[in-house]
């Protein structure tokens, strides 16, 4: 059950009923147990899964989760890389599908803090790598820590693609990891335009920790199960620029 509401995001204790082919009281029961252990957040006759739940799938899990929205918003933005650019790749499952896409860029200067990301351009004849040191997440493939925000302090960089944990339309992105959040902060002051890419399971999935602000965006890359409401609410603001794909 988890997994499919790592997949969905969040779901209907109906059509949880009608997946397994059980009676919505064995369902509720089993939310229930989930719920006790912290894995689920019941809302309104839905289920969602946790930040803790959310935190503690393996990275090789959450690569697979939401993969054909995740490949469209790499995609997309790969097409606002240019060759010459010096740019920051956040560690995650989304951005490590914009490296999948710059393969073929020039003198390009790529800052990540993604084990994964950098063996992936690591065979590029046209990119620089810089890999940030520190302390490894091994979930996540990703460092972060004092040594890291030191070395980053000392760069400036075109654009910084940030990927999501939580997405909070009245607080902006969010992190259940601390670590990261020190860290993403400190990528938002270094470069001059700040991209967040998300699947849209990430929207109201709030995190214990504020990495940026809604109004510092400059552009969110999403997919097209944005919630209604919500694509409304940031069509209607001049910060960040939305692109649906």
């Amino acid at each position: 059950m988890v997994a499919v509401l790592a997949r969905q995001g969040q779901t209907r204790v109906e059509d949880l009923a009608d997946r397994f082919g059980v009676s919505t009281v064995t369902i509720r029961s089993d939310l229930n147990v989930l719920e006790r252990s912290g894995h689920v957040v019941r809302r309104h006759g839905q289920a969602l899964l946790s930040n803790l739940a959310a935190a503690e799938l393996a990275f090789n899990e959450r690569r697979k989760l939401n993969m054909e929205a995740k490949a469209r918003i790499g995609v997309e933005a790969a097409r606002r890389v240019k060759d010459g650019d010096t740019i920051l790749l956040d560690a995650g499952t989304t951005t490590h599908q914009i490296a999948l896409n710059l393969k073929d860029r020039r003198e390009l200067v790529v800052m990540t803090n993604g084990l994964d990301i950098a063996m992936e351009l690591s065979h590029c004849p046209g990119i620089d790598i810089i890999l940030l040191g520190g302390h490894l997440r091994k979930s996540a493939l990703s460092l972060s820590g004092s040594q890291a925000e030191r070395s980053l302090r000392e760069y400036r960089f075109d654009t910084l693609f940030l990927g999501v944990d939580g997405f909070d339309s009245q607080i902006g992105i969010t992190t259940f990891n601390e670590r990261e959040a020190s860290l993403n902060r400190i990528m938002c002051e270094v470069a001059r335009q700040i991209v967040a890419v998300t699947d849209s399971s990430k929207f109201e999935r709030g995190g214990h920790h504020l990495v940026c602000e809604l109004r510092r965006l400059d552009v969110l890359v999403t997919d097209a199960g944005l919630p209604p409401a919500l694509r409304s609410t940031l069509a209607a603001q001049s910060h960040p620029h939305l692109v649906v794909v």
